[in-house]
């Protein structure tokens, strides 16, 4: 499913009255354009795009539903992960694992911690760091 079509589920609902006006009214802007204006349009839009892309990472339409959710929608990482939207909770808690200097599994072991690749079958639970 589109990460669009996933946010206005979202909030207004498969078949709610706001989502019935909203492709209707697309349609007819649209429509009422002439075809060269509907050209430069699309290149203003490609071109507005590209450009915040290039710039932050995030497209003018991404910067426009993380406004609107308070959550940061990226559609670069919904095509590598599937997720359009984290909470500030997610991002943090990916920022502590990346900034996390041990990998793997970690055991704490004559006051120091061990990490492996691989889980240590004689570990216990109670020496697990993460």
């Amino acid at each position: 499913m589109h990460p669009l079509t996933a946010f206005f589920n979202a909030r207004f609902g498969r078949h709610s009255a706001a989502r019935a006006l909203l492709l209707p009214l697309a349609a007819l802007s649209l429509l009422s354009l002439s075809a060269c204006a509907v050209t430069t349009a699309g290149a203003v839009y490609g071109l507005v795009e590209g450009s915040s892309l290039n710039q932050t990472g995030k497209t003018a339409s991404d910067h426009l539903i993380s406004t609107i959710t308070g959550e940061d929608c990226n559609i670069l990482r919904y095509q590598k992960t599937g997720t359009y939207c984290l909470s500030s909770a997610q991002l943090a808690e990916m920022a502590a694992a990346e900034k996390r200097d041990n990998a793997g599994y970690c055991y704490r072991h004559l006051a120091q911690v061990v990490c492996y690749t691989e889980p240590d079958p004689d570990a216990s639970g109670e020496t697990l760091v993460h």
